[in-house]
């Protein structure tokens, strides 16, 4: 039987010769090398039983053993104990953007900070199931290149909790330092463990895994469980309320078990990075490489971000002089083995997501690319 070009017995691909690229997009975005062929073997044969971890039933013991050692594993690397759950769900963050009112709100109005295309949207669907939402800050007049100085901040005294987005993916700026609140809620999709999280002052922080931590469809939650005793007694269905979840290990249904399986090899390469505060620091070194070369540029390339100290180490937005040395920019660095550079249709010009898989020196390569390409051109 032909089993077509590249492919080999019962039809497997064979070794695959094709170099990696240097992958820059905002996500689904790159994944170590070593986390991809870890999970490539698990997904064919699982621990020498004849089955791939996509196979295995998640009521078996098998998969209970790897829910057991990622939710350790993630305590770990957070540094939390019994105070708080991991949980695995699915439907994206935008999910979590209508279940957080709806399992802690508890017809209290609720803040909710709104600096990017994130946050906005964390507050239409707030407002969508019945949340009594008060905006503290928003920087939507300048198109979100900035987060206002948390002194201007309006916050309600008695709000149930204040929800941030600590890194906006879309336009490149971050919080560097959280908020201090009661309750506060973190959506740290973009940064999820790319730095350590001050996990004493948070509430809840829950991210999608297809930036830092895994592939789409997964959302990674770490609840503070003293709010459970917010979740409405009825009118909540068990698969959005956060304490069931919890209860059944995130199994109330069938979980996304290969996505959950690639997150808990993440986990164990983290710890082999050296934990979050190594990533802290690599991150930071690798966006420097890039805002230097745009700093000194002269202006030619410019930032989107209107405060240098805010600019994320996650994704760097910068434009070019002119639509067409932008679209150059894109085209030619892909010849070059570095793509997915396009931003965002609402900023424009070029956006680099530089996650924990993004190596080093990919962040080398399009600083001395983005030199050469000025020269050439400006």
């Amino acid at each position: 039987m032909d089993l077509g070009p590249g492919r080999g017995k019962q039809g497997l691909p064979q070794e695959n010769t094709m170099p990696r690229v240097f992958n820059f997009s905002a996500g689904p975005a790159m994944l170590p090398t070593e986390v991809l062929e870890s999970s490539a073997k698990a997904l064919l044969d699982y621990q020498g039983k004849g089955f791939g971890i996509a196979e295995c039933s998640h009521r078996g013991k098998e998969f209970d053993g790897v829910v057991d050692e990622a939710i350790a594993r993630c305590k770990a690397l957070l540094g939390v104990g019994d105070s708080h759950d991991v949980l695995f769900l699915q439907g994206g963050a935008s999910a979590m953007f209508s279940l957080i009112p709806m399992n802690f709100a508890a017809g209290k109005p609720v803040d909710y900070l709104a600096t990017g295309e994130w946050g906005k949207k964390a507050v239409s669907c707030a407002k969508e199931v019945g949340a009594k939402v008060n905006v503290v800050a928003t920087s939507e007049a300048s198109n979100f290149n900035h987060t206002p100085a948390q002194a201007g901040w309006k916050l309600t005294p008695d709000a149930g909790y204040l929800h941030v987005c600590s890194n906006e993916t879309v336009h490149g700026h971050r919080l560097v330092e959280l908020p201090r609140h009661d309750t506060l809620i973190v959506d740290a999709s973009s940064e999820f463990m790319a730095r350590p999280h001050p996990m004493e002052r948070i509430g809840l922080i829950y991210g999608g895994a297809q930036k830092n931590l895994g592939p789409s469809g997964l959302v990674l939650a770490v609840v503070r469980k003293d709010l459970y005793a917010r979740i409405p007694e009825k009118g909540l269905p068990k698969l959005f309320n956060f304490k069931a979840q919890a209860e059944a290990k995130s199994m109330i249904n069938t979980p996304p078990t290969f996505g959950i399986y690639i997150l808990l090899e993440v986990f164990r390469w983290l710890e082999k990075q050296g934990g979050l505060a190594k990533m802290e620091a690599l991150n930071a070194a690798k966006a420097k490489l890039i805002y230097d070369a745009i700093d000194g540029s002269g202006g030619w390339y410019k930032g989107t971000v209107a405060e240098a100290a805010q600019r994320s180490h996650m994704n760097v937005t910068f434009t070019l002089p002119s639509e067409e040395k932008t679209d150059a920019f894109v085209k030619e660095a892909a010849k070059q083995g570095m793509v997915a550079l396009k931003g965002y249709r609402t900023v424009g010009g070029i956006r680099a997501s530089i996650y924990n898989a993004m190596p080093l020196a990919g962040c080398q390569a399009l600083a001395q690319f983005m030199k050469d390409f000025q020269a050439r051109n400006g």
